[in-house]
């Protein structure tokens, strides 16, 4: 019987590859769980928040308006986490759109798409409604999630 082999990398990490794995596991939960990953969102939104805020700086102190909160988050997702290539969010009275350029997880979505599957969760979009609920005392619901082949579009509406 021989022994396991030992494999040590030579190259340096991708993060090409890093992605795509993680991108492999994502569509294996939302597969999984379906709409019930839904109820996942506001669990995976706070932690998500938690971490922008105490470990990369994001800070919403010296303002009330809602943009420019809403921008320092799109700073810190797309320069500190190079969650994508650009990003926006834009508040138009009580809707919020987020506009992504190659996410990191649009990979993940394009698959469940392709089996038909919408998707219901998305990370980026329940931090944003979490940081919202936080600062305004509003709740926010995720209406659609669209999936382009380049960038991933979220619409949200702010209630009350």
């Amino acid at each position: 019987m021989k022994g396991a082999k030992v494999v040590e990398r030579m190259n340096e990490r991708s993060e090409e590859m890093a992605t795509e794995v993680t991108n492999l596991i994502l569509y294996g939960i939302y597969k999984v769980l379906g709409a019930g990953a839904r109820g996942l969102g506001n669990s995976i939104g706070e932690e998500l928040l938690h971490a922008m805020m105490e470990e990369y700086g994001l800070n919403f102190e010296g303002s009330g308006d809602p943009q420019e909160l809403l921008n320092r988050f799109t700073d810190v997702m797309i320069n500190t986490f190079g969650f994508a290539e650009r990003g926006e969010i834009d508040v138009e009275g009580n809707r919020v759109t987020l506009k992504l350029d190659n996410p990191m997880d649009l990979h993940a979505l394009q698959l469940l798409e392709k089996k038909g599957m919408k998707p219901v969760l998305y990370p980026m979009a329940n931090a944003i409604a979490v940081a919202i609920k936080k600062f305004s005392g509003k709740n926010v619901l995720i209406k659609d999630i669209r999936v382009h082949d380049r960038h991933v579009e979220v619409e949200m509406l702010i209630l009350g």
